[in-house]
């Protein structure tokens, strides 16, 4: 038995090696620049245009279907649609889907890419093509293709089909798997409205054959680390899996419309359940937990039935934003792309597909700078708030011992500017009272959003109290933001402590600290998460290595459960940035080594899950 067991891991190891020869590449570069799959036109005996690989790779493909068999995916269940990557990193998940459908004999495929390249001159895109692949010929259904495209939301344009690696990447996969197929291409502007889409998945339903199967070419999470990627991922799919249409928009991923499309026809036609699902990323696939620039994949199998019923929402926490001093020197006239722009990344994406961005407003946003007795006073510009806003940051707490900085006046004028800009606020920098407390709706899911501040004074415990138990009786889940702590302390104070473990037992299920400027440790308390100090998110205190580290949490609220990423931050001169690797290993480590996290550890994503057990 042991010689059996060392065979196929050698086997499945040789076959995994082989895979990533071919396409490591892939991991980091787009497709279109490392495979020119499809070049030029001709016609065939049947007058369609023929597009002609030059040439496609049939060893990487053969590996794909290789890597497939030794984990064949069996729905018992009639498949009518799914989502399949066309990043080919994951070429196995697609081989596992396309010959799971061989046993159903489907005489149609909707292939649905992104247009990638917006070379389309209208909606949607088609073709009336042949596709010559190593395995065959794949024929798209000319009388289908062609009545569609009377419609004024779709052209014939092989041009355009002939160059979206979302549909020429495909192809190969159609011809092996169900070689007597017909296939109708679809590629659609990112820009496409609802209204169009629910036109189009109509028209489909009313001319397709009842065997058709519809498929989305969709990649998920890009340019992004492995951590980031799965705490995005979580929403996304579970978004999908609920059919949550009204937070399609917001996902990160690089076809909304396409997930739209198969969705809103798998609606129609009554297949809303997932039999089987796949989601990982590159980093996995490779076996490099710490991989930069991934991109993720998720592959849904519909059939008939209705979708779960969940409520998730996420949430990413920032330590203290500070935007005057010498923030403000540095950004000038810029603005706060020079701070956030590297920690963004590509096309934004670290900030996207995000329910909730919130920190904590360590000032007021007002117009003029005042008088005061106070040694330091902070004063941000108005103008920074719709920016702010323009990457994700829609929540912020007031309860801080700098919100009073430019008098009591600032604090309605700071709360105009947030109300203009399209972001929430709660919490007095003073007193516990009724301001302290915010409620979000997402989703069906009431998040209960409370700020205390005990910096100036000792917080009033027993109002503190009242309120957190009027939060838990009004809401699914409750955050706390809490000011607190000794500055520049890596680890939390007996007051902290007591404090965090009071209001825990009393209902809150999630606390987030700040204004120590460092960050400090964690804990794991009666199944609840306590963050003591997330640290400095936007600041100017450039004197020591702690005050330039910080910590992001991304928290994902089940109906069961909290799911948490961590995200080492490091500030340069304040521009942000994820730590390296190197840098994250010994950060973290130093991190759980203080902290204090019981029977839970932290995985390869940085990531760990508490259900949610009683508090009590």
């Amino acid at each position: 038995m042991k010689k059996i067991v060392v065979y196929s891991t050698l086997f499945f190891g040789i076959i995994v090696l082989s895979v990533l020869s071919v396409c490591f590449a892939f991991l980091f570069t787009d497709i279109t620049s490392v495979v020119p799959f499809i070049v030029y036109h001709t016609k065939n005996d049947d007058s369609q245009n023929m597009l002609t690989s030059a040439p496609w790779d049939i060893a990487l493909y053969d590996s794909f279907y290789t890597r497939a068999a030794l984990s064949p995916v069996e729905v018992t269940e009639k498949i009518k649609g799914g989502i399949v990557p066309h990043h080919l990193l994951g070429g196995y998940l697609v081989a596992q889907f396309f010959e799971s459908l061989k046993k159903q004999h489907p005489s149609t495929i909707v292939l649905i890419s992104p247009d990638h390249f917006s070379r389309g001159n209208s909606a949607v895109s088609t073709a009336s093509a042949t596709w010559n692949t190593p395995y065959g010929k794949v024929y798209a259904d000319v009388a289908l293709v062609k009545k569609m495209s009377t419609t004024s939301t779709i052209t014939i344009r092989e041009d355009v089909l002939s160059e979206e690696h979302g549909i020429y990447g495909i192809m190969p996969f159609i011809a092996k798997s169900l070689p007597q197929v017909h296939v109708i291409p679809l590629t659609l502007k990112v820009d496409m409205t609802e209204a169009d889409i629910t036109s189009l998945a109509q028209l489909l339903e009313d001319v397709l054959p009842k065997d058709a199967v519809i498929v989305s070419s969709v990649d998920f999470s890009h340019y992004q680390t492995s951590p980031v990627a799965s705490f995005h991922d979580e929403r996304t799919t579970d978004i999908i899996r609920s059919f949550n249409f009204a937070r399609l928009d917001s996902l990160e991923i690089d076809s909304p419309p396409s997930v739209r499309l198969v969705m809103t026809l798998m609606e129609l036609y009554g297949t809303q359940k997932v039999a089987y699902e796949t989601s990982l990323n590159a980093a996995e696939l490779v076996g490099d937990p710490n991989a930069q620039n991934i991109t993720s994949y998720y592959t849904p199998y519909f059939v008939s039935g209705k979708p779960v019923e969940t409520k998730t929402v996420s949430l990413l926490s920032v330590g203290d934003i500070m935007l005057d001093r010498s923030v403000a020197l540095k950004m000038g006239s810029t603005g706060l792309s020079l701070v956030l722009d590297t920690l963004a990344g590509n096309e934004g994406r670290f900030f996207r597909g995000i329910d909730i961005i919130s920190g904590n407003l360590e000032g007021p946003f007002v117009q003029k700078r005042i008088e005061t007795s106070k040694e330091i006073a902070f004063r941000f510009d108005p103008r920074l708030a719709p920016q702010l806003r323009s990457y994700g940051f829609n929540m912020v707490t007031l309860a801080n011992n700098h919100m009073l900085d430019m008098g009591r006046a600032g604090v309605p004028e700071t709360e105009q500017v947030l109300k203009h800009s399209g972001i929430d606020f709660y919490g007095d920098a003073y007193v516990v009272s009724s301001s302290s407390l915010f409620y979000k709706e997402i989703h069906g899911k009431t998040i209960a959003f409370l700020g205390f501040n005990d910096t100036f004074n000792s917080l009033n415990e027993a109002t503190a109290i009242a309120l957190v138990e009027e939060a838990k009786e009004q809401s699914d889940v409750v955050v706390l933001n809490i000011h607190w702590g000794v500055e520049y302390q890596e680890s939390s104070y007996p007051r902290q402590q007591y404090l965090a473990h009071t209001f825990i037992d009393h209902g809150v299920d999630l606390i987030i600290g700040h204004h120590p400027h460092v960050v400090q440790e964690m804990e794991i308390y009666n199944n609840r998460p306590i963050f003591y100090s997330l640290g400095n998110f936007i600041f100017d205190q450039y004197f020591s290595i702690p005050t330039q580290q910080e910590l992001a949490v991304g928290t994902v609220f089940h109906d069961d459960g909290i799911s948490l990423y961590l995200f080492p931050i490091v500030s340069e001169q304040s521009v942000l940035r994820q730590m390296t690797p190197r840098e994250e290993d010994v950060f973290l480590a130093k991190f759980v080594d203080r902290s204090r996290l019981g029977s839970y550890t932290l995985d390869k994503k940085n990531h760990l899950f508490i259900p949610f057990l009683s508090a009590l």
